[in-house]
């Protein structure tokens, strides 16, 4: 990041760009780009503003220590009001154009806008070229990724966009990395088609700058070391990636099961990382200067879903597109993961609308005159294929399924709400409320809806701890005593992750110390940053990310969970019996996080964090 903090901003509508500079000091106790970019948000985006209008901003915030000599500092930021849930959005992923982008020179990309005709981005030093894309559009990603490629002449460079869902802006739309990662949720990628922008090419070759470079080059060493040392504690974890959760969170949890009515699902080990493993694992990739090398290549070789090479399935879309939607067919999964990807869909999204739809369809709420024809019943893998080809392409009864599954169960009416597994309008993550209490409270208050990243309040429930902060017990996650605490606490070190740009998996199952982070930090800025210092600054981004949304008109009664986690026991399975008791959670919440009883910050806070710019702003 260097001495100056750059601000890239690109006009679409008058094909433009221009680029601000700030000193870094200015821009640390936000923690760089996230906690600028989530200022920009809170400064220039309105309520009344359309997340599909030219007034919305698209931005890309790597993380601060991304791109550098640090193990895991791979991931960048997303960062929009979404057209999903219409507060702050906000997807995370390790794509290699945002380390392109801080390697070109710029902290954080600012795209504002609507071109007239579809284009794309090259980015580098110095300069942005605006590239005519009506022959990439209509394109799958990947396809369109090569195509780039072949344009430009040039292999050394990371791209990212989208598929027809974003051109089509269906609000469920991903933004794909070349690499394969996607930053899939809050529909940004409908953002993107908005705009009329296909793709974003970044090429950077320029080292990361820290002001004390002795320091930080001597601090990352440490934690290469230290991740070294333990790389065969993690074998499991490097050779099935998060698809070894399948069988974990079955029997330590449940598994999500037939849109969230059930606590068991006895196809676990039909979908499970180590079937993967044995049937259809053929490689291995990994991110940018990391040996962990979690993500795998499966291919298909016979069967209906064949022949395919692609990236093998993450736990999350295996649970989504699987146990939620009672669907054991392997080969079919890994097929609706890859088709997501192509289209660029959320595979979490897209994998709870089918089987709220399976579940509506079921219930006698929809018809087949409703769905186009098709029976949509629990199970059916070859449906499932049928509706994410017409939800990605906007076609039929996709094109009210892929306004989200909020907006879909308004459409369908008829009570169909009570079966719509969401909070804010994001659909909820495959991890169990019911099982982990504190996580029911996560999800309820999550700045951008319903997410388990961040926070992973599961952590000390799951033995995972963090003494550093205060997290020194393992704790029982069926109770709710102290979850307050646990959550507040984990969602500020969460936001310290992102906006560092760690990959969680590196910094938890690698047990990267927080100090370590801290003084890798200070090294970075110049400035000492003590371990609370840097705690701090993830509350301040929070907090500032939680004043957009109440700007927004997000208020108490908005943080919540389905009926369904607060009123119907699961019948079956580890957590049988359970429902979440929200409301004496949510209270001692609001006192820890220093929110009123209707859930704005309070000026006393923002004082205390140093942003009273906000209070004019709310």
């Amino acid at each position: 990041m260097g001495r100056a903090f750059k601000i890239l901003r690109v006009n679409l509508s008058r094909l433009c760009f221009h680029v601000t500079e700030r000193k870094i000091i200015e821009v640390a106790d936000v923690l760089g780009a996230m906690g600028v970019a989530t200022n920009i948000l809170l400064e220039e985006v309105k309520r009344e503003s359309d997340p599909l209008g030219p007034e919305n901003k698209l931005m890309l915030a790597p993380g601060a220590l991304t791109g550098s000599a640090v193990v895991g500092a791979v991931k960048s930021a997303v960062i929009s009001k979404s057209p999903l849930t219409e507060i702050y959005g906000e997807s995370i992923f390790s794509a290699d154009c945002g380390i392109h982008l801080k390697r070109a020179g710029y902290d954080l990309l600012v795209i504002e806008g609507r071109a007239e005709k579809p284009v794309y981005l090259f980015i580098q030093k110095g300069n942005v070229e605006f590239k005519d894309a009506s022959n990439l559009w209509g394109m799958e990603t990947f396809e369109a990724f090569e195509a780039i490629r072949r344009d430009l002449n040039e292999r050394n460079v990371g791209v990212m966009g989208i598929g027809p869902a974003g051109e089509r802006l269906v609000r469920l739309a991903s933004i794909i990395s070349d690499n394969g990662r996607a930053a899939a949720r809050c529909g940004l990628g409908a953002v993107m088609g908005s705009k009329n922008l296909k793709a974003i090419a970044c090429k950077g070759d320029n080292e990361i700058e820290a002001v004390d470079a002795t320091s930080f080059e001597k601090v990352a060493s440490e934690i290469k070391e230290h991740l070294m040392r333990r790389l065969d504690r993690l074998s499991r974890f490097r050779m099935l990636g998060t698809s070894g959760g399948v069988l974990i969170h079955e029997v330590e949890e449940g598994l999500p099961t037939k849109n969230w009515s059930r606590g068991s699902f006895p196809g676990a080990e039909k979908i499970s990382g180590e079937r993967i493993a044995e049937k259809f694992l053929v490689g291995r990739r990994t991110c940018f200067g990391c040996p962990m090398a979690c993500q795998g290549v499966v291919e298909l070789k016979d069967g209906p879903y064949a022949p395919l090479k692609a990236k093998r399935p993450e736990y999350e879309s295996i649970a989504a597109l699987g146990s939620l939607c009672m669907n054991d067919n392997l080969e079919s999964i890994i097929k609706a993961a890859d088709l997501c990807d192509r289209l660029g869909l959320d595979t979490i999204s897209t994998g709870t609308v089918i089987a709220f739809a399976m579940e509506c369809y079921g219930r006698g709420l929809l018809t087949k005159n409703e769905t186009g024809g098709l029976e949509i019943k629990f199970g059916d893998h070859e449906v499932m294929i049928k509706l994410i080809e017409q939800i990605g392409r906007r076609e039929g009864f996709g094109a009210i399924l892929g306004e989200g599954v909020k907006r879909a169960a308004e459409r369908i009416g008829r009570g169909a709400e009570r079966f719509a597994m969401h909070v804010k309008g994001l659909e909820l993550p495959m991890h169990s409320p019911y099982r982990y209490k504190e996580l029911g409270l996560q999800y309820a208050v999550s700045e951008r809806g319903a997410c388990h990243l961040r926070g992973l309040s599961f952590l000390p429930a799951w033995g995972m701890l963090l003494p550093e902060v205060g997290i020194d017990k393992v704790v029982d996650g069926f109770s709710i005593e102290g979850k307050a605490r646990i959550c507040k606490i984990l969602q500020d070190v969460c936001r310290v992750w992102d906006a560092l740009g760690m990959c969680k998996h590196v910094v938890t199952f690698g047990g990267i110390p927080l100090t370590k982070l801290a003084a890798l930090y200070s090294a970075l800025v110049g400035v000492e940053f003590e371990l609370e210092d840097l705690v701090r600054a993830g509350e301040r981004v929070w907090i500032l990310q939680r004043a957009f949304n109440v700007k927004m008109g997000i208020r108490r009664k908005d943080d919540t969970l389905p009926k369904r986690f607060l009123e119907e026991p699961l019948p079956d399975g580890v957590a049988r019996g359970q429902i979440v008791e929200l409301e004496p959670m949510l209270k001692e919440y609001y006192e820890l996080r220093g929110l009123d009883e209707d859930g704005k910050p309070r000026i006393e806070k923002l004082k205390e964090l140093g942003i009273e710019h906000v209070i004019s702003l709310i």
